[in-house]
């Protein structure tokens, strides 16, 4: 059975009322000629179906050279059509006169309109396969930076803000009548016009309506015909009143869009003149004072501009700690370091910091190259500083001076990092997401503490493997019981290795303090353990971002000794 009619897209559910669903069927048995408003909407669609074969629908689009579509000639109609299970062929030939000969066959038919153009849809079968596969012309699909995102069904690329979006959608539906079947392509018009100018190419559609009632219908007798001469839009058709209707024809659409337009588009893409700038809230470098002003560029001033009276580019703007929050989120998306962010290689904000009094804070020039929809973002989280910007960047930024601080997530991962390449039969490689997905809290939020324990434990306790850990212990001689797990073990490892049992410990119960606090706080530990979880991490240390600190710090050293000694 089909899918219901509403789960389609717009214009799949327009070709599905052309195969007759949700239309009475004298209507429809009688107007097939009706169709061609389809056709003339989809030239003019945001979306354009370049492929559509259903019950009593065919519709396929090629690409031909303009100056051939000129003035198409209209005598091929009725001469069959473009099959999509055309391809390209290396064919033998022999006899006829001639010497044996091996060329190459092109998929179009050898109509003098299609001459030098181009086939876009390919459909192909083959028998260890349940279903033909579908590819698209690939000087189409690499011409337009594409790539096939199975999950959506669609070639796509990623727009400004590193969103995904679908250019080309494909919908195959099989079915095991293969009447019923669906399959449709559709590609975005803006795209695909740039495209076809580009390539000196219209679009020259084959499409053929052809409308009974299964079960009842026995040929064509006796039916009134008609054409249509439209050097845009011919056809030749006929209706048997009572029994159906067909037209069979050729469009041409010529794009929409000159190469003037489209330079035009590229260079005001690269050098826009009406880019948006947003407002922030800053502090003035040169005086210290507290500024509302635009990132623009042209509204700031730098170094080598001693005599300007604007405010400095890098002067920095302030921002509450939860900006941080819709990176973290998602780290599928969104790379996030303790120092830049970036967005699958769409943008970047080279530099951020956290200052003591926990607030976020970069600088308007670099605040200035991100997407306006993001300088949005960040304008919601501005405020008033309620500090300096933090020592680390005033060393890297202002000073052009490496960090020195000790930074104990960092070093974890760069730890972690040497694991993953070692090889360790007793380490399970934790990957660079793994990595990427933890970082210290940088708010008053409970639930972001907690994520950032819980990550942190991913990272290191779950590299730990229990099974080789306990070969490595037996050959040191020790003595282990069937129950224990991994950080047992290592600290049996650890004596065997030679240090006194306390001091093994003392190692192993810095490593134990992340698993347990995770167990507490993201597990199903009872309420009050995790209250007291939290009193603790704020009354001891001041923050959950302190208390994660000292808790990576302390896990750091514990990793530290224990690759020390059991590599």
């Amino acid at each position: 059975m089909r899918r219901a009619l509403p789960r389609y897209p717009s214009e799949v559910q327009e070709l599905l009322k052309l195969s007759g669903e949700g239309v009475p069927l004298d209507t429809w048995l009688a107007g097939a000629e009706s169709s061609v408003e389809f056709l003339k909407e989809n030239a003019r669609a945001e979306r354009i179906v370049i492929y559509a074969s259903l019950k009593h629908v065919l519709i396929e689009g090629v690409l031909a050279p303009l100056k051939q579509l000129k003035n198409p000639d209209q005598s091929e109609v009725g001469n069959g059509f473009q099959s999509s299970d055309a391809a390209w062929y290396i064919e033998y030939a022999s006899g006829g006169g001639k010497p044996d000969r091996v060329y190459l066959t092109t998929p179009l038919t050898d109509s003098p309109t299609l001459k030098g153009g181009e086939q876009l849809v390919f459909r192909r079968s083959w028998p260890v396969m349940p279903h033909a596969s579908t590819d698209i012309s690939q000087r189409l699909i690499h011409a337009l930076q594409l790539h096939f995102v199975d999950y959506r069904k669609a070639y796509c690329r990623l727009d400004e803000l590193g969103e995904i979006e679908d250019i080309i959608n494909i919908i195959d539906v099989p079915s095991d009548t293969f009447a019923d079947s669906i399959f449709v392509v559709t590609i975005r018009a803006h795209e695909f016009f740039e495209f076809a100018r580009l390539a000196g190419m219209g679009v020259y559609f084959f499409y053929d309506f052809t409308r009974y009632q299964s079960g009842s219908f026995n040929g064509w007798s006796n039916q009134r015909t008609f054409q249509s001469a439209d050097p845009h839009l011919f056809y030749h058709g006929g209706v048997q009143r009572g029994s159906g209707s067909y037209i069979n024809g050729r469009q041409v659409v010529i794009p929409p869009v000159t190469k003037a337009e489209i330079v035009r588009r590229y260079k005001e893409r690269l050098a826009p003149k009406k880019r948006l700038y947003g407002t922030f809230k800053a502090q003035n470098l040169k005086t210290r004072e507290r500024i509302e002003v635009s990132c623009d560029p042209a509204k700031l001033s730098n170094y080598f501009q001693p005599q300007s009276n604007l405010p400095l580019e890098m002067s920095p703007a302030f921002f509450r700690a939860e900006v941080l929050h819709k990176y973290k989120a998602d780290p599928a998306k969104y790379e996030l370091t303790d120092r830049d962010i970036s967005c699958r290689g769409t943008w970047r904000l080279k530099t951020y910091d956290v200052n003591d009094a926990g607030q976020v804070h970069t600088y308007l020039r670099y605040l200035a190259d991100l997407p306006y929809q993001e300088q949005t973002y960040w304008q919601s989280f501005n405020e008033w500083p309620k500090g300096l910007i933090s020592q680390r960047a005033f060393r890297t930024d202002f000073l052009g001076k490496w960090s020195a601080d000790y930074e104990p997530l960092r070093e974890i991962k760069r730890k972690v990092e040497r694991l993953d390449a070692m090889s360790l039969v007793w380490w399970k490689p934790r990957g660079a997401d793994t990595a990427r997905a933890v970082h210290p809290p940088v708010t008053g939020s409970e639930s972001e503490w907690a994520e950032a324990v819980l990550t942190l434990d991913q990272l290191v306790i779950e590299g730990f493997q229990d099974k080789p850990l306990r070969k490595v212990a037996l050959d040191l001689g020790r003595t282990l019981e069937p129950e224990w797990r991994s950080l047992k073990i290592i600290e049996e490892c650890l004596i065997g290795k030679g240090a006194n049992a306390n001091a093994a410990k003392e190692v192993v119960n810095s490593l134990r303090a992340v698993r347990d606090l995770r167990t507490i706080v993201k597990g199903h530990a009872a309420p009050e353990k995790k209250a007291m979880a939290i009193s603790d991490a704020r009354t001891k240390y001041g923050s959950f971002r302190a208390h994660f600190e000292a808790l990576a710090a302390a896990c750091d050293d514990a990793l530290g000794v224990v690759m020390a000694q059991l590599n």
